[in-house]
């Protein structure tokens, strides 16, 4: 027995002793549809909590505060209430500081452990000053979850073409373009509706592309280039249906897009000046 009695008083020592810390960060939506970034600290020791919550992080006006309140381990949830400011970078008076309390519970979704639930805000004279919810996720999985989405980003960004402002060559123009790799990748198609429209297409005065008629269907060609001055040249051999003749033009150098549009009549030419 009294063995018994001392394992008794052991568990009770560890149950009395233990604390839970919980870092969670999310964002704070008032009726009104504006939203604020929210952040709670908290520990709790049976039952009673005790932490911090700020608000507006980073933000000209972010404000901490202390809370108070009670965890209820049935149905695994808090009752918090912010009760004083501990500082904040606001200059707006105290006695118009809104300070909320909340009731929050554990939800799953996604299989992620969300702290979510409605707040209700009071002056300090007791009047209502806002209500809402808050939706937070643990700080920690959160800010790996951002790194994540963050790096995907970057990889998109890493990988997309750098599009360049188009150009419109007339009769006569010339376009010249500083060029990196010893490739060029050309894509010609029909600008507009697809009514007939021919060209010649040369570079270096070799045919590429002789009588050829544009399509909405891109033409892709890949040419090697020679070092110096390269020349394109599009010629216009008819105005199709729906005069001038009109083609649509893409160059590509490794990230970066270079779209041009030719607007020719019979016989006239616009020339590209590959620079490598």
């Amino acid at each position: 027995m009294r063995l018994f009695n001392i394992l008794l008083l052991l568990i009770y020592c560890n149950t009395s002793n233990s604390q839970n810390i919980y870092n969670y960060l999310g964002t704070i939506i008032v009726d009104n549809n504006q939203a604020m970034s929210f952040k709670l600290e908290l520990t709790e020791k049976n039952g009673l909590v005790n932490g911090y919550s700020l608000t507006n992080i980073g933000q000209a006006d972010e404000t901490k505060s202390e809370i108070t309140g009670l965890y209820f381990k049935s149905d695994k949830s808090f009752q918090l209430q912010e009760t004083q400011i501990i500082y904040t970078n606001s200059e707006a008076p105290l006695n118009t500081f809104c300070y909320i309390n909340m009731n929050l519970s554990f939800k799953s979704k996604f299989n992620k452990k969300h702290l979510e639930g409605n707040f209700r805000g009071n002056f300090l004279d007791s009047s209502e000053c806002a209500n809402g919810t808050i939706i937070l996720m643990e700080e920690k999985k959160l800010k790996k979850k951002i790194k994540k989405i963050q790096k995907k980003i970057n990889e998109v960004s890493k990988d997309t073409n750098l599009l360049q402002q188009t150009r419109v060559l007339k009769d006569g123009d010339d376009f010249t373009i500083n060029w990196k790799k010893n490739n060029i990748i050309l894509f010609v198609w029909d600008a507009n509706q697809q009514d007939g429209d021919k060209i010649h297409l040369k570079i270096n005065n070799d045919f590429v592309l002789h009588d050829f008629a544009t399509k909405n269907k891109k033409k892709k060609i890949k040419y090697k280039l020679k070092k110096g001055t390269n020349i394109i040249e599009i010629i216009a051999i008819n105005e199709g249906k729906s005069p001038p003749n009109t083609s649509r033009i893409e160059l590509i150098d490794k990230k970066i897009k270079y779209p041009i549009i030719t607007q020719l009549e019979l016989g006239k030419s616009a020339i590209i000046k590959i620079i490598k």
